[in-house]
């Protein structure tokens, strides 16, 4: 376990059926310098009995870590934590299946840049999904060709989130308030990207995620997530929506705007570029890019902003005129109108 480059942490409560599917899909698809660290949050059902015959067969390079109580996802994983020394940790929820090198992919994007701090994988999760009907293994090889390549993220999603050491030891573990788990993940992200890290989603790498079935057995879930949303939201701040209407475009202008834009996408909020000469803008998955018709530009972007179901927080213009509309119909679209 010592000489492992990654561990991968998987904390288990029960769900034995994808328990054995997760960890087989590590055991056919990974071949890089890896440990497992799986943390049994006191499973009641044969989950338990099959752990530790897997541990006793010595096949894979597992560490087991036995609860005899639930302690919830976030305790969990720092016990996984605090028994790793690999340079890079990998949380790996139980209901995941990992293709053919995805954790080799992962490992491999966050060593290219010194300030990639945390990755995901691409998935189902968030929003890669393969066509009806096509297996997950020939969706994930049909994108293996995206090898290095990468997106920034606002925040990572902790059903599968490799972090470089580094990043532990400058911020510290997972913030056990967070308890049974939500939000914890994007907790972790903030103070990561305060940090000077940035979290990315790897565009070649692919895991699969059966999405909130471990959640769907915890009767609480409910009143624990709107805790949790309060805490965060206490800490950081609710995400904003803000729109900037690219009708000016100073050279000058234009960069300090994109630089904004990417400071507040990397807070976590969500920007809206409206443009009508299709620019081209800083990729990140909180920034939306709306090319549109150079003819009939305003009318499309008023028309866009005062049917928009989730309303903006702030609206940026760059000329006056179509500011003073803005501001009079700020009535319908609520935003504060401020000029760039």
């Amino acid at each position: 376990m010592n000489d492992a480059k990654c561990d991968i942490i998987i904390p288990v409560w029960n769900q034995l059926a994808f328990t054995k599917d997760c960890i087989e899909s590590i055991k056919k698809n990974t071949s890089g310098e890896y440990g497992l660290i799986i943390v049994d949050n006191a499973s009641s059902d044969e989950t338990r009995s099959y752990l530790e015959s897997l541990k006793a067969s010595g096949i894979l390079p597992l560490t087991l870590i036995r609860n005899s109580e639930n302690l919830g996802f976030v305790k969990a994983v720092n016990q996984g934590i605090s028994a790793s020394v690999a340079p890079y940790i990998c949380l790996l929820n139980n209901d995941t299946i990992v293709t053919k090198g995805a954790l080799e992919e992962m490992v491999a994007v966050a060593a290219g840049s010194a300030d990639i701090g945390i990755v995901n994988p691409s998935s189902n999760n968030l929003g890669q999904k393969p066509a009806a009907g096509e297996p997950m293994e020939l969706y994930a090889e049909k994108i293996r060709h995206l090898s290095g390549q990468y997106v920034e993220l606002g925040a990572a999603i902790g059903f599968c989130m490799l972090i470089k050491r580094e990043v532990i030891n400058k911020i510290g573990p997972f913030d056990e308030i967070y308890g049974m788990g939500n939000f914890e993940d994007t907790d972790f992200s903030r103070k990561a990207v305060n940090a000077g890290y940035r979290c990315v989603r790897s565009c070649g790498s692919y895991v699969y995620h059966r999405e909130s079935s471990s959640f769907s057995i915890v009767r609480t879930f409910n009143e624990d997530f709107n805790r949790n949303k309060e805490i965060f939201e206490f800490r950081w701040g609710k995400p904003k929506r803000i729109a900037y209407i690219l009708d000016d475009y100073d050279p000058n202008i234009l960069k300090r705007v994109e630089a904004d834009a990417l400071k507040l996408a990397r807070s976590g909020n969500w920007v809206s570029f409206f443009n009508k000469d299709g620019l081209q803008l800083p990729v990140h998955s909180n920034i939306t890019n709306v090319a549109m018709d150079a003819r009939n530009f305003y009318l499309h972007a008023a028309f866009r902003i005062l049917k928009k179901k989730k309303k903006f927080s702030e609206i940026f213009v760059g000329r006056e005129r179509f500011g003073k509309f803005l501001e009079a119909v700020s009535f319908i679209h609520k935003a504060k109108v401020r000029y760039y």
